[in-house]
């Protein structure tokens, strides 16, 4: 599977689209506002359309073009995946972050086709199953998307990493960063929940889990375990 990761300028969010190996349709993670053209580039170098959208959480950055990018299937609207306890958020995202959103975001569209993420595993797009696994303390709906298989990551279309085989990997959204956590001063977050979510994530997914995340670069679960002081707090702490 390749995975594209676009930067865009709303507060330097990942905006990511993911293409299985062999598939028609593939799958957008967080279109930010700004960054449409390249999903699209993306999309139309790839020879796939749209299958169905992700919003790892419900911040202005993760949500702002989905009802655009939603209309981009090859039979018109997809479905458009959100965890539960973010849903509120999505009748205006901005007014639950007090931080300014963008001239160029123009105004907010709540996308037309919204469901709750499924608990369990499933085939979210042909040759793609992904699982949630909740994390709060970000926001209230925080969580981590666990897939496996081959993977290659690419940042304007350069490869990133290349696996040699199948791994396990995860979007860790704005849970964990390399070096780094999400922010929990900001309305819905809990830093006692994150610590909670962070010793989890360490407990249960395999240490060479590639992490990519909302912000930032891909790294492994291993080398935060190892290197990053808000996971080393949270298991310490217990």
């Amino acid at each position: 599977m390749r995975l594209h990761v676009i930067p865009s300028p709303f507060y330097s969010a990942n905006g990511l689209v993911l293409v299985p190996s062999g598939a028609g349709t593939a799958l957008v993670v967080d279109p930010s506002a700004g960054i449409r053209h390249l999903i699209r580039e993306v999309l139309e170098h790839e020879g796939v359309g749209v299958g169905a959208l992700v919003l790892t959480h419900a911040h202005p950055d993760h949500v702002w073009d989905a009802a655009e990018v939603a209309t981009w299937g090859r039979d018109g609207h997809v479905p458009v995946y959100l965890p539960g306890p973010d849903m509120y958020r999505m009748d205006d995202p901005a007014s639950h972050l007090p931080m300014p959103t963008p001239d160029f975001a123009g105004p907010w569209v709540k996308p037309s086709d919204l469901r709750e993420m499924p608990a369990d595993s499933f085939e979210i797009c042909p040759g793609l199953t992904l699982r949630m696994l909740p994390a709060p303390g970000h926001t209230e709906g925080s969580a981590l998307f666990l897939g496996h298989g081959e993977l290659d990551i690419r940042v304007s279309d350069q490869s990133f990493y290349s696996s040699h085989g199948p791994v396990p990997w995860a979007l860790s959204a704005d849970v964990l960063f390399k070096g780094s956590v999400g922010r929990t001063d900001l309305p819905g977050g809990d830093e006692t929940q994150m610590r909670h979510s962070l010793r989890t994530i360490s407990n249960v997914l395999d240490p060479r889990t590639i992490l990519i995340p909302g912000h930032g670069p891909a790294t492994t679960l291993a080398d935060e375990i190892r290197s990053n002081q808000y996971l080393i707090r949270a298991r310490r702490i217990g």
